[in-house]
């Protein structure tokens, strides 16, 4: 599977899309429903990225761990540093 470039700016709206649609869903239910929701979404397309790009299912298969490994570190970064951003910014964004 070939992935295009994007400029940051393209990638920063394709993530705020997905925002906006899960606080569409909000609405319609919770922000705890919505944001697991999205978390759903979000894991199963990652595996879906992973076996994609794997040659085929023994290799997808053996880099399991290394996957997941890898993901949830990126995740974990990512995470912390919203949480810090959110957190030196509560006012503002929870206006």
């Amino acid at each position: 599977m070939t992935t295009p470039a994007v400029s940051n700016d393209v990638f920063r709206q394709m993530a705020a899309d997905h925002i906006d649609l899960t606080n569409s869903h909000a609405h319609k239910s919770s922000i705890g429903e919505a944001g697991g929701a999205l978390l759903q979404a979000a894991t199963r397309y990652t595996a879906f990225t992973c076996a994609a790009q794997s040659a085929d299912k023994t290799q997808f298969l053996a880099a399991r761990k290394l996957n997941v490994d890898q993901l949830t570190a990126q995740f974990r970064e990512l995470l912390l540093s919203h949480y810090d951003d959110f957190g030196d910014n509560y006012e503002t964004y929870m206006k």
